[in-house]
């Protein structure tokens, strides 16, 4: 009698813990941003894309001339290697090594500090956007926004990508 008591208890127990756990569940708001598509969709990256170009122009300039004076001096010792001279083929190999070395101590600090400006660039506007994605979600309620990258599907009506794309045009 008592084990049917203790198990009738149980029984009531855990159901009315079944009951009470989805009344208290609410219903989630669930938005998702593809970032990619808001990148490529704000102003401002044309923005730093141009500031950018202007700020290492001359520089990718003196680095692609170095480029194309190997690739000529490449191509000279192809075609007429055969008839050179020995004096004449070192000359032209050893004005291709310092070419070549030139180009290295260019062209490396150079993609570096692209990188890097092109990297800090991004992160002041991957600031703009994580704060119009807090602003979306603190206005319209959202309980959680995902990348659309770890969602497989989504519905067309759950991606506020627009939404934050509008907001942070607006910003300067």
């Amino acid at each position: 009698m008592f084990k049917q008591n203790v198990a009738k208890t149980a029984v009531v127990l855990l159901a009315g813990l079944m009951m009470a756990g989805t009344a208290a569940a609410k219903e989630m708001k669930i938005g998702v941003v593809d970032v990619q598509s808001i990148l490529s969709g704000l102003p401002q990256t044309t923005t730093i894309q141009n500031t950018l170009k202007a700020e290492f122009e001359g520089r990718i300039a003196d680095v692609q001339k170095l480029e194309k004076d190997i690739a000529f001096n490449q191509e000279k010792l192809k075609r007429d290697g055969a008839t050179m001279n020995d004096q004449q083929k070192k000359t032209l190999q050893a004005e291709m090594e310092k070419q070549m070395k030139n180009y290295e101590q260019l062209a490396r600090p150079l993609d570096e500090d692209y990188r890097r400006r092109q990297g800090e660039e991004r992160n002041k506007l991957m600031g703009l956007v994580k704060n119009a994605i807090d602003g979306i979600a603190a206005k319209d309620g959202y309980d959680l926004i995902l990348s659309s990258q770890a969602a497989v599907h989504v519905k067309p009506e759950f991606d506020i990508s627009k939404a934050v794309i509008d907001q942070v045009s607006k910003a300067k």
